[in-house]
């Protein structure tokens, strides 16, 4: 893992092996991160994917491996999680979707986090959703 920090962005480039939410908790106790959003983009070959079904209050996980680009991962740091989402699509150009439980890098994994100043990003338990939701008070 490289990282690079320049004014309010922290460059993160991961290699081979690494998984991505791990580095991502690193990154945030090295940089004392309290509250963030990030991007990325680049391959893996294992990555768990959930959906969360309101009704039930709880995740379905599934974990799927093979060779997927990631167009897209997203989300927020705060100083008591990380929440992410990712689109990762297979050789035939089909995508998948969800919140990410786990990823890992089967090439390149480029994330670029802004730091943000002001309220800490901390979760609070929400009853009506079964979430953790922003706590802005």
């Amino acid at each position: 893992m490289e990282t690079r920090k320049k004014d309010d962005r922290i460059f993160v480039r991961l290699e081979r092996g690494e998984e991505v939410l791990d580095s991502l908790d690193r990154i945030r106790e090295e940089y004392g991160i309290t509250n963030g959003f990030f991007q990325g983009i680049g391959a893996v070959d294992k990555v768990k994917l959930g959906n969360y079904d309101v009704e039930e209050k709880e995740y379905h996980e599934k974990e799927v491996e093979g060779s997927f680009e990631v167009p897209s991962f997203s989300g927020n740091i705060g100083p008591d999680k990380i929440h992410a989402h990712i689109t990762v699509s297979d050789r035939t150009y089909s995508p998948k979707a969800g919140h990410c439980g786990m990823a890992r890098v089967s090439g390149t994994f480029e994330v670029v986090i802004l730091t943000t100043e002001g309220v800490p990003l901390k979760h609070q338990y929400d009853g009506e959703t079964g979430l953790d939701v922003f706590d802005l008070g």
